[in-house]
């Protein structure tokens, strides 16, 4: 293979092992458990209320990180460091989910937040990586191959927990249970194998002193400034900004509790995790 089109591949192939997390822990799996596992005997509005704080203290961590973490993967070549380290975060989190006992809802919350914020940071440098993966020319192109690879990817994995929460004693698994638990720790071992692709064969510029360690976080945080201070000047940029940011936030905000909120108002658990797995191959084409 090219070593152009083995870099391109080992770029698609992190959203193809993130996105494992994205749809079995985030959208399927997760909302269920705290729900039936990690509250039970808690009454529903309650474990809703307590999945929703999760979510909240996760994303507003990482929409105060997002900006200064942008900036750096901008003014840096140390994205992949840092990519590296937020994924660590996300795998090793997502692990321990697994191991988490009956009613302790407090560590499940905090696994899940923690993972929230490894796979959020993580996204913001595999996407500043793009530019150097490549041209300007094919970069839509290219992003749309690690969306459709995200979607497929995710979307395989999901097909076997189901399968393996559904049928668990055909995979030699005691019950529902103890699938959804190892459905947790396949997500972290997914992800940390095709994570190693974009390691090996994506390659960034060679660091200048300027943008090496601190040097990098100081350059990043002062461009961040910059950026700040132009935006405040120029009026339908900040409008736009601050309207995709509330989009944004919504959709997000589906994706994480939507599961949640149809077993809340009656719908099965089963129903819903198969129109997640429906979504995601009608999202790959």
């Amino acid at each position: 293979m090219p070593d152009e089109k083995k870099t391109v591949l080992s770029w698609a192939l992190y959203d193809w092992a993130n996105s494992a997390f994205a749809t079995t822990v985030m959208a399927g799996f997760f909302p269920v458990f705290f729900k039936q596992y990690w509250s039970a005997g808690t009454d529903t509005v309650v474990s809703t209320a307590r999945l929703g704080l999760a979510n909240s203290l996760s994303g507003m961590t990482v929409a105060v990180l997002a900006p200064v973490l942008g900036a750096i993967a901008d003014s840096s070549t140390t994205k992949k460091r840092f990519l590296l380290l937020f994924a660590f975060l996300g795998v090793a989190m997502t692990s321990g989910l697994s191991l988490v006992a009956q009613g302790h809802w407090r560590c499940a919350v905090l696994l899940y937040a923690v993972a929230t914020i490894g796979f959020s940071g993580g996204n913001v440098f595999y996407d500043s990586l793009l530019p150097a993966v490549a041209s300007t020319g094919r970069m839509d192109q290219v992003s749309a191959l690690g969306y459709a690879l995200g979607y497929l990817g995710g979307g395989l994995l999901f097909a076997l927990n189901v399968a393996m929460t559904l049928h668990p004693h055909a995979f030699g698994l005691a019950d529902s249970g103890q699938a959804v638990r190892i459905a947790f720790l396949t997500v972290g071992l997914w992800w940390a194998f095709f994570s190693v692709p974009i390691m090996l064969f994506v390659h960034e510029p060679r660091p200048s002193a300027a943008q090496r360690g601190k040097a990098s976080v100081r350059s990043g945080i002062a461009q961040l400034l910059r950026t700040f201070r132009e935006i405040s000047g120029l009026k339908p940029i900040f409008i736009f900004l601050a309207a995709y940011w509330l989009y944004i936030d919504g959709v997000d905000t589906i994706v994480r509790m939507a599961v949640d909120y149809g077993m809340s108002i009656g719908f099965k658990s089963n129903d819903l995790i198969l129109a997640l797995l429906i979504t995601q191959f009608v999202g790959f084409p």
